[in-house]
């Protein structure tokens, strides 16, 4: 099922197809999410922060949950739960926060 992931502050709207990641469907949209590893999960910077519709997110898989364990983002404290935009895939709505997406 598709959903739509709303990205703050940017304001942007990106629809996210079955099987397809968030930044994944960011970059088809023609937006840029910051990365460095390009969706290999290693690099942990496009990481965001759920700000509503959580339940709207798959489950993390194990590599993401590694990941994350281990992700210097899990340092700053935050109210929302963090995620891997690389990895995870959406069931319906979503709002996150993400700095840095943009067209290129």
């Amino acid at each position: 099922m598709p959903g739509t992931v709303r990205v703050e502050p940017a304001g942007v709207d990106i629809t996210v197809g079955d099987g397809e990641t968030v930044m994944h469907a960011a970059e088809r949209e023609g937006y840029r999410w910051p990365t460095v590893c390009h969706g290999q999960a290693v690099c942990t910077t496009c990481f965001f922060e759920v700000i509503a519709g959580g339940d709207n997110l798959l489950p993390p898989a194990d590599v993401e949950r590694a990941a994350l364990a281990t992700s210097p983002a899990q340092l700053v404290p935050r109210e929302h739960e963090i995620r891997l935009a690389c990895q995870v895939q959406v069931r319906g709505d979503v709002t996150v926060r993400k700095l840095g997406v943009r067209r290129p």
